[in-house]
């Protein structure tokens, strides 16, 4: 079954038929923090018999609150909805989020925008706050939305004895951490982009790659040199990832990320690929001649080799 859409705005709340267990927040990266809640929120639509939804908010509130021109993110909203269409809700609710939404009460946000939601079980984390300033919480949802449907908080979830939260996740894939972010999101971090014509380099000397056109939100992961797979209309293949500049043919000042994919001779150009990133081999280097580059990258071809014929 396909997911229904809705957006919803302060002032417009478009008609949906169904009874709905709802969880609410922003949901960047959909972690195991947020999968919790994901869990909850079927679990009780299943219950009651009901349709399970998220509501969440675009643009970011950080955008609007604090009139930041470009934040990072380690999901776009398409990423988000693809997700969590994977993990079974049923409806996909999005609050348009402006200055006059961030500034309404606590009170004004229940009453116009919850409340006339056909929610019957709104769940939450631990954290979750809305209203002017932050100032609405859990025990406000419990106290003043019991009226209109049955709050449910969810504990903080940790790793490690350690809080998961995007941040963390964001500081990890920055640090080149991807086995630990991997952890913290239950799979592993990717981006997704069009394939577009480079300089030809790569095929130049052996590798050629596929270069690829991402939405500047994403977070990115430490320049290096990375093992993963890259998904494509053909399939899922093995690759080799490199982010960075390409210094030994000077050729960029802007980062890209390109990648050669194993076992595989197609052209990609125009076509979505999505990178999945599985662990970092190295930094990115400059050397000293096009013939040391090449007997590098076979080195690394073996260590990708070796690297998943020991997850056999």
């Amino acid at each position: 079954m396909v997911m229904e859409k809705f957006v919803v705005d302060i002032n417009h709340v478009p008609h949906i038929d169904s009874r709905l267990a709802a969880c609410i927040g922003y949901f960047d990266g959909i972690h195991l923090g947020h999968q919790q809640l994901i869990s909850e929120t079927i679990a009780q639509a299943k219950l009651r018999g009901i349709k399970s939804a998220m509501i969440t908010f675009h643009p970011d509130p950080w955008v609007v609150i604090k009139n930041i021109k470009k934040v990072e993110h380690l999901t776009t909203m398409k990423d988000r909805m693809d997700l969590v269409e994977s993990f079974g809700i049923d409806v996909w609710i999005i609050l348009n989020f402006t200055k006059e939404l961030s500034e309404c009460s606590p009170q004004l946000f229940l009453d116009n925008i919850l409340c006339q939601l056909p929610i019957d079980a709104l769940i939450y984390g631990y954290d979750f706050r809305f209203g002017h300033r932050g100032s609405g919480d859990g025990r406000f949802l419990r106290d003043e939305g019991s009226r209109c449907f049955e709050s449910f908080e969810i504990e903080q979830i940790s790793d490690l004895n350690e809080k998961i939260s995007s941040t963390r996740i964001s500081e990890a894939i920055t640090g080149g951490e991807l086995e630990t972010a991997a952890r913290l999101l239950g799979r592993p971090y990717s981006l997704s982009g069009i394939v577009v014509g480079g300089r030809h380099k790569g095929r130049e000397i052996g590798f050629p790659t596929a270069n690829l056109d991402y939405p500047q939100e994403y977070i990115i992961p430490k320049k290096g040199v990375y093992i993963g797979e890259a998904e494509v209309p053909q399939g899922r293949f093995k690759a080799m990832i490199n982010i960075g500049h390409n210094p030994t043919f000077n050729t960029r000042n802007e980062i890209s990320i390109e990648a050669y994919l194993l076992d595989f001779n197609d052209l990609l150009y125009g076509q979505k690929m999505t990178l999945f990133f599985l662990h970092r081999i190295r930094d990115e280097m400059k050397f000293e001649s096009i013939q040391r580059l090449i007997e590098q990258m076979l080195h690394d071809y073996q260590t990708t080799r070796e690297y998943f014929d020991s997850m056999r």
